[in-house]
């Protein structure tokens, strides 16, 4: 099959017709064009977008912060040896004597102790049974500039609250760390 044999019907508009189409398209319609309709559909969609991410992060942060809370929502306290005071940050309590740290208490989770006791340097595991809250000890070698062993005490206050209570030696004994234990509890 030639197209050049096929016979196609032509159409041919005159000069009239042909300006009632020339002025029907380029007269304006009413309303609202395409090309505006599509960049407030783009502009809308990217404004969803963006209060979609910023309500996620507020969320987000203030999950964390909600997660934290829960984890140490309680006041906790305890009695130090003479020269040893706490200062509170928050949800953690840290020991000084004069400027240096000598210990702290803080929040914790299960993984963090089974972090602690998988690393090198654990002398002892021990469970502490004269205490108002259960809870187990676990003695590691630090030997650092400020300290040369820590005792971490790993106190369970209910089925999901963890605090984690560790005082470095030499700057308290292991009888020391054991009496303000003893006085450990929670408001």
């Amino acid at each position: 099959m030639n197209p050049e044999n096929l016979q196609f019907p032509k159409k041919t508009l005159s000069p009239e017709q042909r300006e009632r189409i020339s002025m029907a398209l380029s007269r304006k319609r009413p309303g609202v064009s395409l090309s505006l309709m599509h960049r407030v559909f783009q502009l809308s969609v990217t404004l969803v977008l963006l209060i979609g991410v910023g309500i996620f992060s507020l969320f987000f942060i203030s999950g964390e912060k909600g997660e934290d809370a829960r984890n140490g929502g309680s006041d906790y306290s305890l009695e130090l040896p003479d020269g040893i005071v706490s200062e509170r940050s928050g949800n953690t309590l840290i020991f000084k004597q004069g400027e240096r740290t000598v210990g702290g208490a803080a929040p914790t989770t299960p993984e963090e102790k089974q972090s602690l006791e998988s690393g090198p340097g654990i002398f002892e595991k021990k469970e502490i049974n004269d205490l108002k809250y259960p809870a187990e000890r676990i003695l590691e070698h630090v030997k650092t500039m400020n300290a040369t062993q820590t005792y971490h005490y790993f106190v369970q206050t209910d089925e999901k609250t963890w605090v984690r209570v560790y005082f470095h030696t030499p700057y308290l004994t292991e009888e020391q760390a054991a009496e303000a234990m003893r006085t450990f509890s929670i408001d």
